[in-house]
């Protein structure tokens, strides 16, 4: 962009363009959640200091989109990542509930991603930080899936 636009209107145009980040949910359950089951060693990681990694690497992306002149960034959570299929047959929720432990984990992870995203957006000057919050979403569409169309439930 910068050779076919020159150096100040690539800087303008990346300042005006809206950037979305979706991380997270493969995190989860690719390298937290599902090789609990194959690989003991990941067992002894608590839950809490799995999150705050992923918070710290999350927040330096960030803050490294907005040394690259991102100036509105929508930060998108995790979902209900256990009413995924997958997580959903592998671990025993009976009557095809949702489990229970990865949505825990994707709250509580949401929480800190969002104390972030308040903290960078009123930290870096010239940003607009938004936090969208897909988990409720979501969870409502599963909890009221007749009022959203649907006949089934999930």
């Amino acid at each position: 962009m910068m050779t076919q636009r020159g150096e100040v209107a690539a800087v303008s145009r990346l300042r005006g363009a809206l950037f979305s980040v979706t991380m997270g949910s493969n995190d989860f359950i690719n390298n937290y959640l599902v090789p609990v089951l194959s690989v003991p060693e990941r067992a002894v990681t608590p839950p809490e200091a799995f999150i705050n990694g992923m918070i710290a690497k999350y927040r330096q992306q960030l803050i490294r989109l907005y040394l690259l002149d991102a100036r509105k960034i929508v930060v998108v959570n995790v979902g209900p990542i256990g009413c995924i299929p997958y997580l959903r047959d592998i671990m025993t929720t009976g009557a095809g509930a949702c489990a229970e432990f990865p949505n825990q984990l994707a709250q509580s992870f949401n929480r800190k991603l969002r104390a972030v995203v308040t903290e960078l957006g009123a930290g870096l000057g010239g940003s607009r930080f938004v936090y969208a919050d897909v988990y409720r979403i979501v969870s409502d569409l599963i909890a009221n899936y007749k009022s959203h169309g649907t006949i089934a439930h999930i």
